[in-house]
């Protein structure tokens, strides 16, 4: 049987693919609530940092053993019982996010394209098929995100040049010094949706050996500048106080595209492309979830049993018929647990956990 390992490549685009549902829930609608105008501002500040997170991330896992990835690093340095305390933390959350997932998605196709639908329907469909990815092999899962990361790329390319007639520069000029102060608190909600990539990192244990910072490098500045993109065309043709009002702005923005001799509508190929983002984001979060609940379990080992994949699944299932019962409260969650929880577990957590596991090598040394 041949050995079940992501390409590099693979890697990269399935990290970039990941990001681009979280992406589009904070650029711009969440983060131009906390900036305003100055959302654009947000998104060029997050250039750099994602090219510095990316660089952080490659460092943690420049050191890897065959088969280690973030959560077996966690273990390694933390010890036998904090490692698995840690991976059974993150496990949880990998639960908790996916079945969110379930149910955003849900929604948005729903409120975008088929109102009169019920959201069981789209997440029992959903589910089902990353269960089918999650108990299938990883690398799969990487060959189809290298045909859709680039499919989804060319679609944004098109949609954002054919809005630029739309754009009005007053929507996004001049600055005011509330705007400019503003741009810091939009950055933190951009890097919560990058911080779902460098919880991808759990999948590094089946990446090829090699240095691994420009793959993440790449991803999370490609993703950025997908961020920049989103902000400046969606708040440039609605203005900050409109965008914010509306549940997909991206969506409602796209309505109005029309390309002569190619699409007459280009949403219904917009809302399917997101869909295979979604597909990509919930199947990579299955094997991360099932990694590190198999890691809680019983420590570093083999990969894990079909029943804990099934399980992980089953309570994602669960977790997203129960967590919003309206629009409402999705917006909600999505604004007060799930772009913090991302930041605090990935800006805070993390390091500390670095941080305690260097301490403890020095101990030992």
């Amino acid at each position: 049987m041949r050995e079940d390992r992501l390409t590099r490549r693979q890697l990269g685009a399935l990290l970039w693919g990941i990001m681009v549902s979280p992406m589009i829930r904070q650029a711009p609608g969440g983060a131009v609530t906390a900036a305003g105008r100055g959302v654009w501002l947000s998104a060029l500040l997050s250039l750099p940092a994602a090219a510095l997170l990316g660089v952080l991330m490659g460092a943690l896992l420049a050191s890897r053993s065959p088969g280690e990835g973030l959560g077996e690093r966690l273990c390694r340095d933390l010890g036998p019982g904090a490692g698995r305390i840690a991976a059974g933390l993150w496990a949880v959350w990998f639960v908790f996010y996916g079945g969110f997932v379930l149910r955003a998605g849900a929604d948005r196709f729903v409120s975008a394209v088929y109102p009169e639908s019920e959201p069981w329907v789209f997440m029992g469909v959903m589910l089902a098929l990353a269960l089918m990815a999650g108990l299938g092999r990883l690398r799969v899962l990487g060959r189809c995100a290298m045909l859709v990361s680039p499919a989804l790329g060319l679609v944004f390319v098109l949609v954002f040049l054919s809005c630029g007639k739309n754009m009005d520069s007053a929507n996004l000029l001049p600055l005011t010094s509330r705007d400019a102060a503003g741009a810091l608190s939009g950055l933190l909600r951009l890097m919560s949706a990058l911080a779902v990539g460098a919880e991808a990192g759990f999948l590094a244990g089946k990446t090829e050996p090699g240095r691994l910072h420009g793959t993440f490098a790449a991803a999370f500045l490609g993703q950025a500048a997908l961020g920049l993109a989103l902000c400046v065309t969606t708040v440039g043709t609605f203005g900050p106080a409109m965008t914010e009002r509306m549940n997909y702005p991206f969506f409602v923005m796209i309505r109005s595209i029309r390309i002569p001799n190619l699409l007459e509508r280009v949403e219904a190929l917009v809302a399917a492309q997101w869909v295979a983002a979604d597909f990509l984001l919930l199947s990579a979060l299955l094997h991360s979830a099932s990694g590190a609940a198999a890691l809680a379990l019983r420590g570093p080992g083999p990969s894990p049993r079909p029943a804990v994949v099934w399980g992980c699944a089953a309570l994602m299932g669960l977790w997203g018929w129960l967590c919003a019962p309206t629009a409402l409260d999705l917006g909600r969650l999505g604004v007060g647990v799930v772009a913090p929880g991302h930041a605090a577990l990935v800006f805070a957590v993390l390091p500390v956990c670095v941080l305690i596991g260097r301490l403890r090598r020095r101990g030992r040394g």
